[in-house]
């Protein structure tokens, strides 16, 4: 065998080309990318629009657990509710219960948890700045009030719909199109009871104190005192920072 044979041989033994399985896995991942990118593009678009018609965003306040329940009594009380002069219809568009799905992992191997909230104890909603609609809303059973600031309701920023909605809308759009996520490796570095600082909105500057970490779905369980009272909100690795020990 001439020299020129034994370069392409050693060549080919030392070749990483992708398999084939591994090409499409590849694909499906930029695709879900792509897919996961527009939907949360049009929503951004979606909310400018909506915004401009005097639809602003709210957070409601419910007991951790009674989300999806309040999210489906205030669907149902505005369309059958049967007013004259009053069609809540008309000032309120959207409510969203931001869900996740993770998975745990027990002494019994890996537990799937499909549809978990991401932000227990509360409801967003999407409606006009409206004395009988929002009265129509705390009428509602299960809801314990809005998200207020010297007794008025408090529209949340945009900064903070993207923050809270962006990440569910992402993974919704990819569900729905039946793709697999990217999957993202993170070192874990977080230990449960241990101080963290919240760097993002809408709870930035908060502090918290870990109550459960979930390394594959690269989340945390940080226990903060917000609105006046303890609740537990679900974040990201890259959401908080350590507190160090003095």
């Amino acid at each position: 065998m001439d020299e020129k044979s034994t370069e392409k041989s050693e060549e080919r033994k030392g070749s990483t080309k992708p398999t084939f399985s591994e090409t499409v896995d590849s694909g499906l991942e930029d695709e879900a990318k792509n897919i996961g990118d527009t939907a949360v593009e049009d929503f951004e678009d979606e909310l400018d629009s909506k915004a401009e018609m005097g639809f602003k965003w709210y957070a409601l306040n419910t007991y951790s657990g009674y989300e999806k329940r309040v999210k489906r009594n205030i669907e149902c009380r505005t369309r059958n509710y049967t007013g004259d002069d009053f069609h809540p219809s008309e000032y309120i568009l959207d409510v969203e219960v931001p869900l996740e799905d993770v998975e745990q992992h027990t002494e019994k191997g890996k537990r799937n948890i499909e549809g978990r909230v991401r932000i227990p104890g509360y409801v967003l909603i999407n409606m006009k700045d409206d004395k009988r609609a929002i009265n129509f809303v705390q009428e509602t059973e299960g809801v314990t009030s809005f998200a207020e600031m010297n007794h008025k309701p408090v529209a949340l920023t945009r900064k903070e719909v993207m923050d809270m909605m962006a990440p569910f809308i992402r993974h919704r759009a990819i569900k729905e199109a039946n793709l697999k996520a990217p999957d993202k490796v993170v070192e874990v570095k977080y230990k449960v009871g241990e101080n963290v600082n919240i760097i993002t909105d809408p709870f930035a500057g908060f502090h918290g104190t870990i109550s459960e970490v979930l390394p594959e779905a690269q989340k945390l369980k940080v226990m903060i005192s917000a609105f006046g009272r303890d609740t537990p909100m679900d974040l990201g690795f890259d959401q908080v920072e350590k507190i160090e020990e003095a």
